[in-house]
């Protein structure tokens, strides 16, 4: 017989996504958007610090500053720009901290003319900032997993159809085998009814 397939054997290579080079990549990306994320959130907690500021205070460095109350937490944010002198001249530099204020030097902030207050609206910081984690997850989500399994998903059709091929061609070899035997026993059947 030319041709004899064996139907029951899988023939299921590995992928070339599901090596571990691209596992390890997979990890390494994954560690460095946790490093990000960490990395993003101290360094929005560390803007500055209360001894620098009173220092720019008390040097008399500060251009122009404005004191952002806010309700939800004992820290008062303090957002400007200070003089910094460089090759003799004044530049102003922005800056932003967040400061303990005592009833003296609130006081004091409050009676310079270069110091405003103000209490920033919160409601849309805090809509954004209560969905921005969701939507970062979700796109974490859809991008590594959602992909993947759609890349999968394909992958295993076109080998599933592979195989559907082969199978039709077993089918197709075992059916024209079956039309020959049935003429060679018509056949037989013949020439031994012409003996009779």
């Amino acid at each position: 017989m030319s041709g004899i397939y064996n139907v029951g054997s899988n023939d299921i290579s590995p992928s070339p996504h599901d090596t571990p080079r691209s596992s390890r990549r997979l990890l390494i990306t994954w560690l460095a958007v946790f490093c990000g994320i960490v990395l993003l959130m101290l360094f929005r907690e560390r803007m500055g610090t209360q001894y620098r500021f009173e220092e720019l205070l008390n040097s008399e460095q500060i251009a122009h500053a404005t004191l952002l109350y806010d309700p939800q937490s004992v820290l008062t944010e303090v957002v400007g720009t200070y003089y910094q002198n460089e090759n003799g001249s004044k530049t102003e530099v922005p800056f932003r901290t967040r400061l303990r204020l005592t009833a003296r030097l609130e006081e004091r902030l409050l009676s310079l003319p270069q110091f405003e207050a103000r209490q920033p609206n919160t409601a849309l910081l805090a809509v954004i900032w209560s969905v921005l984690p969701i939507l970062v997850i979700a796109a974490l989500i859809w991008f590594f997993f959602i992909r993947q399994i759609k890349k999968i998903s394909v992958q295993s059709r076109g080998k599933t159809s592979e195989q559907q091929d082969r199978y039709d061609i077993i089918l197709a070899k075992w059916e024209d085998q079956a039309r020959r035997m049935d003429t060679v026993l018509e056949k037989m059947e013949r020439d031994t009814g012409i003996k009779k």
